[in-house]
């Protein structure tokens, strides 16, 4: 619908396919390249993929984490000769900024409309998520979500979304499904919840369906207390949490704010039979433990990761530890996935129309991922249908997938003992 207008070809290749000289250096600022030049070769045909994550801004530290996970994924792509089918054509990196702020996407989804990128992938998220996806659908964008949970995003009957990682309510159903299993596994009674939740779309969501599906488990959230990302300070909300008294305490934030929010908790003395992060950012992250030390210790958190029994996983969070000099963090996993599966598309669409790409992921059934679940295939509403959360809980400062046993890396420590 948009191609005749953004200059693409009958065959669907952009305009921009061959970009070469002075023009190559002056894009060279805007692309995800982070040294890898074998993402620009002038020479080449190349098909442009935009990301839209915060890379300034609040959550800054987390959008440039998902940025490099993105440029890896391309580099993976490239590397193994770009997509076959279109004669080996390089996959091309357009950076989007949405600082955080849902509003900023709609123009920064334009622009790279105007660049002429066949796919987005994005946004870390979900309030600013719900915003690009809206503006991608009505463009005719395909936009393949990374991290971004609220069950919104696949519920309006959009057909250029699709989702790889969980919904929200998969996550809350995880962890509760999880602890309920390990309870009984130990002979623990464990059936009461506070929760403490940051306040945009993402924690609310995820909170929203822990109250819903608690009964189902044997549970009951006695405590809810929100806080906002930019507060200095947790201590008023964190008392609260505390005088509720709870078995466990389940927390949804993002990285920065779950360090505060462990620390508090440490510094109030709160006493749980387990700190379970759902769909955290920051407690299954290896920075956290870095910062925190020894009261991490027995942290759990039901969120992302990769399959640690995979050896395909394996050589992609190696060979990304060895050129960034960091882990590849559970959050980073599924911001690097969509890349395989928007190249996976390329090469059966044969062709750079967005409509055709559309078509090929709505036909998905991608079985060489990195993720601890079946083939990744999405339902009518664009959701990969197989996505699962893992439970995780940090190990003599170590971050091991404890729960359940197939992906498992180490034994379960509940109550926790840290």
């Amino acid at each position: 619908m948009a191609m005749k207008k953004r200059g693409m070809d009958k065959k669907g290749i952009s305009r921009r396919t061959f970009i070469k000289g002075t023009a190559t250096m002056a894009a060279a600022a805007a692309v995800g390249t982070l040294g890898f030049p074998s993402i620009l070769r002038a020479a080449a045909p190349e098909i442009l993929i935009g990301h839209i994550h915060p890379l300034s801004g609040p959550l800054a530290f987390d959008g440039q984490e998902m940025k490099n996970a993105v440029v890896w994924g391309i580099k993976e792509i490239n590397d193994a000769g770009g997509i076959k089918s279109m004669g080996g054509a390089k996959l091309k990196l357009i950076d989007a900024d949405s600082e955080g702020k849902p509003e900023k996407s709609i123009s920064e989804v334009e622009r790279l409309d105007r660049a002429g990128v066949v796919a987005i992938t994005g946004c870390y998220q979900s309030a600013v998520a719900i915003v690009a996806t809206q503006i991608s659908e009505k463009i005719g964008i395909p936009f393949v979500i990374g991290v971004a949970s609220a069950n919104e995003i696949t519920a309006r009957g959009f057909k250029y979304t699709f989702r790889v990682q969980p919904p929200s309510m998969t996550f809350s159903e995880n962890a509760l499904k999880f602890l309920s299993e390990i309870a009984k596994t130990t002979g623990v009674s464990a059936k009461t919840i506070a929760y403490l939740h940051e306040n945009t779309q993402f924690g609310t969501t995820l909170a929203d369906d822990v109250e819903k599906l608690a009964s189902k488990y044997g549970m009951n959230v006695v405590s809810r207390v929100s806080y906002s990302t930019k507060a200095a300070d947790y201590s008023t909300e964190i008392g609260k949490i505390k005088s509720a008294g709870a078995d466990l305490i389940f927390t949804s934030g993002y990285f920065g704010d779950g360090v505060r929010v462990v620390q508090t908790l440490n510094n109030l003395r709160v006493k749980a039979m387990g700190i379970v992060g759902v769909a955290s950012g920051g407690l299954s992250h290896k920075k956290f433990v870095a910062e925190l030390g020894d009261i991490t210790e027995g942290v759990m958190d039901c969120n992302y990761f990769y399959n640690p029994r995979s050896a395909r996983a394996k050589k992609t969070v190696e060979g990304f530890k060895a050129a960034f000099g960091s882990d590849m963090s559970p959050s980073m996993v599924y911001g690097y996935q969509p890349i395989p599966v928007i190249a996976d598309a390329l090469e059966r669409a044969k062709s750079t129309n967005r409509e055709a790409i559309r078509k090929a992921l709505a036909e998905t059934n991608f079985t060489n991922h990195i993720l601890p679940q079946g083939p990744i295939a999405f339902d009518a509403t664009g959701q990969n249908k197989n996505a699962s959360a893992v439970l995780m809980q940090v190990a003599k400062k170590n971050v091991e997938v404890v729960w359940p046993s197939e992906y498992a890396m180490g034994k379960v420590v509940f109550p926790r003992q840290g």
